[in-house]
């Protein structure tokens, strides 16, 4: 069975060619275009043709195509009501494609709940069943899973982890418009903000990168961070506290057996631990200190495999 999977994320999209069982025939990635919604998916569509024209596919041999949204979205219409980052609002989403491709069985999704429901299906939730999903890239996003099932809550938008409030203090402005957000403190654009901050006040700390012959990064500070550099340890611990913190809010209402953590970030999660088992330690109940966080099985795909898997 053929299956489409277009996962359209904040920076970067890919499109794939599939079968059910997971297995990827062609992908391609490239840059999201945040300024024009409906443009951006002429390009998604260019891309799958040539992949239908290549495996000498017509419309009609495949089965589905899942498209993973970068926000909230109106699951049976198929409509992507909001997305922060891109600035897209209301975008007929299924209708267009359907037009577009002459594939009738389009089913589309917020990227993060794709993310929890491919892990259901291809990985760790063959282990667990009740977990939570936390994408960590240019934003925070999150689902829940219970009992096997994800939780889409009344309105669809349940799980939206990146806009608990976790700092009240000093509050950096979220791009939703509020101030203190998990995803305006903890997520990969807080991790690269709070780097460049502290290259442009700490000569000895930006020196350390000129020395990698490259500039200041994520990359670049896990690598220092894993070398000794003290500074770029107390970055990431930084952050860990900040997600951790929604995690513990997270494990006190709904007492997961894990929380699975992916998107570019997550390749750091070791340098987060810290930070993140300092607020498990310090905001969660008792029972829920020593909640599993653990890296997705999917690695780099896992929003990619979700949109197969929503398919189904």
């Amino acid at each position: 069975m053929n299956i489409g999977a277009f996962d359209i994320g904040g920076t970067k999209t890919i499109v794939a060619l599939a079968d059910d069982a997971g297995t990827i025939y062609e992908k391609q990635q490239f840059p999201t275009d945040t300024g024009d919604c409906l443009r951006h998916l002429d390009t998604c569509c260019q891309i799958f043709s040539q992949f239908l024209c290549k495996h000498q596919l017509h419309p009609q041999n495949v089965s589905g195509i899942g498209i993973n949204l970068p926000g909230m979205v109106d699951r049976k219409q198929g409509i992507l009501l909001r997305a922060v980052y891109a600035g897209w609002n209301n975008v007929p989403v299924k209708d267009y494609l359907v037009q577009k491709l002459h594939v009738s069985n389009i089913v589309c999704e917020n990227d993060v709940n794709s993310c929890a429901v491919g892990e259901l299906r291809f990985g760790l939730g063959r282990q667990y069943k009740d977990f939570g999903w936390m994408t960590v890239s240019t934003g925070v996003g999150g689902a829940v899973v219970c009992n096997g099932r994800l939780i889409r809550g009344v309105h669809g938008f349940a799980g939206e982890f990146g806009h608990l409030k976790v700092e009240y203090d000093e509050p950096y402005l979220c791009p939703c418009g509020d101030k203190g957000c998990l995803e305006a403190h903890g997520s990969g654009t807080a991790l690269n903000r709070l780097i460049n901050e502290k290259a442009a006040t700490d000569s000895a700390f930006k020196d350390a990168f000129t020395r990698l012959g490259t500039a200041p990064s994520a990359a670049a500070c896990a690598i220092l961070a894993r070398s000794g550099n003290l500074t770029a340890i107390s970055i990431f611990t930084e952050i860990g506290c900040y997600l951790g913190r929604g995690i513990a809010y997270y494990a006190n209402i709904l007492d997961p057996e894990a929380v699975i953590i992916g998107g570019g970030v997550s390749a750091s999660l070791d340098l987060l631990m810290p930070g993140i088992n300092k607020s498990l330690e310090k905001y969660a109940f008792d029972k829920m200190k020593h909640t599993r966080v653990l890296r997705t099985a999917l690695g780099y795909e896992a929003a990619l495999m979700g949109a197969i898997a929503i398919v189904q």
